[in-house]
């Protein structure tokens, strides 16, 4: 089927675990992109403000003729972006000029590909079905292909923590030059090999937001719930009455490292019954604040008596 983007002719065929995606573009002429969104390794993530983001792996013949072919392939992000915020995009194009500038970001960041933008927006949509809706908040659809990446949880011991302590130092750095992560999960904590090494690498910039942009949120409540900082889980927080500080970010990756540490066995999660912390995934807002808080209390106790 032909859908029409406001911009571009896109051309889209469904298959079975299959979409398939022909995108003129400008330099490349077109761009053909097959989504695998059956594989394995896909990643559905789901925002506390019920944005979703899938992350399936992609196959690209325009793409394989420019990079070459990589050894771990390549990924394609989908998500609804909205309109009014400073978008990913914009957010990893600042994040390319500081790592420019600081050894601690070089290397340590997604390598985006290719994008794409679909211009009609969800208004345009509602409005052209006759649905009524929201005046504000409309979204856009993004396409955002990179390099595949590996995850942080295959990884234990001394190996999982130089990843992660280098997730750390890029993100202070980034703090400091003015982007907020404000999304620290396991899942946007990732790595690669560069030179016989493991390299960290700080993912997914999608609710990001730049310090100097007059339209940053600074209090808006959003993050991976079970590892945000318990001060933004409280009611004020999730009111946006808590302003989102670096310490949250700090706490979330904290949080991480106990998630993986605990619930992971040489890089293989464990079964069942023998894992903590699933009630955290499955529980609202205010009972996973309440079943965190409580396992800070007993560590508090347990230090205080060792």
């Amino acid at each position: 089927m032909d859908l029409d983007d406001g911009d571009n002719n896109l051309d889209v065929t469904v298959q079975i675990g299959l979409y398939i995606f022909k995108i003129k573009d400008e330099e490349l002429g077109q761009v053909d992109l097959v989504l695998h969104t059956n594989h394995d390794d896909r990643v559905t993530h789901y925002g506390p403000q019920g944005w979703t983001t899938n992350v399936v792996p992609v196959t690209s013949e325009a793409l394989t003729n420019k990079y070459g072919n990589f050894q771990d392939g390549m990924v394609a992000k989908t998500f609804w972006g909205e309109a009014s915020r400073t978008g990913e995009l914009e957010i990893l194009e600042k994040v390319k000029e500081i790592a420019k500038m600081h050894d601690s970001v070089k290397d340590h960041i997604p390598e985006l590909l290719w994008h794409h933008k679909l211009t009609n927006p969800t208004s345009a949509i509602r409005e052209a079905l006759g649905v009524p809706g929201p005046t504000t908040s409309s979204r856009v659809l993004y396409i955002l292909v990179f390099r595949k990446l590996e995850r942080i949880t295959e990884l234990h011991g001394k190996e999982l923590f130089n990843v992660w302590y280098q997730c750390i130092l890029c993100h202070l750095t980034l703090w400091k030059e003015g982007v907020h992560h404000r999304d620290i999960s396991p899942g946007n904590l990732m790595w690669y090999w560069k030179d016989g090494k493991r390299v960290g690498v700080l993912n997914d910039y999608n609710l990001s937001s730049l310090a100097d942009d007059p339209g940053a949120r600074a209090n808006e409540f959003m993050g991976t719930v079970p590892f945000m900082a318990l001060d933004l889980l409280t009611q004020e927080g999730q009111r946006g009455e808590v302003k989102h500080l670096y310490r949250h970010d700090l706490e979330s990756f904290m949080w991480c490292f106990a998630w993986i540490s605990l619930r992971y066995k040489e890089g293989v999660l464990l079964p069942r019954g023998l894992r903590p912390f699933d009630e955290w995934a499955k529980s609202d807002t205010v009972t996973c604040r309440q079943k965190r808080s409580t396992c800070v209390g007993v560590h508090r106790i347990l230090f205080r008596c060792a």
